[in-house]
């Protein structure tokens, strides 16, 4: 790959890897870090790019890595249990509706934070980045049928830290909610 090329094809990508970084990281500071040294190490392996069908799917592909490297370096990818989360929904919120969708998104980033891989890179990819499940097969290094199964199983836990936390939350038992 040309200096040319690499302005052209990877320069571009360089927000929407933000984006991923700070998906995994919970940090401006850190997904900026990140994207620099994805950015160098993407220049230096710029030879690689043969190796995909697509140079996204590349730069996610290192990106993802290098997050998931530098939460390991940090070892944050144990997180305690629901209430070091933060998280309690009040059953009386005078805000209304809208406030509800933030929490519910809060809580949704919480639990995605604290899963492990392959569910969490998964969940961030396909269901909050919008990838297809062939970009995010090819870059988690899966078959789609495995991402498949990842996701159906990411997405139950999902499912079942929300109920566990609503119910939490409320003091409401959630076997006579739903």
């Amino acid at each position: 790959m040309t200096p040319e090329e690499f302005r052209k094809d990877v320069l571009p990508e360089g927000r929407r890897l933000y984006a991923l970084a700070f998906r995994y990281l919970n940090s401006r500071e850190e997904a900026e870090d990140a994207v620099q040294e994805v950015m160098m190490k993407l220049w230096s392996e710029r030879d690689k790019t043969r190796n995909y069908s697509s140079v996204a799917a590349w730069c996610t592909t290192v990106t993802r890595n290098c997050c998931i490297d530098i939460l390991r370096r940090r070892k944050r990818l144990q997180i305690g249990n629901i209430d070091e989360a933060g998280v309690i929904i009040s059953a009386d919120t005078d805000t209304g509706k809208s406030h509800e969708v933030t929490e519910a998104a809060r809580m949704v980033s919480a639990i995605v934070t604290r899963m492990k891989e392959p569910g969490r890179s998964a969940i961030i990819m396909r269901d909050i980045e919008g990838y297809s499940y062939e970009e995010t097969a090819e870059a988690t290094g899966m078959n789609i049928a495995a991402i498949r199964t990842v996701m159906s199983r990411a997405r139950k836990q999902v499912r079942e830290e929300m109920e566990r936390i609503y119910s939490y939350g409320t003091g409401k038992d959630k076997r006579t909610d739903w």
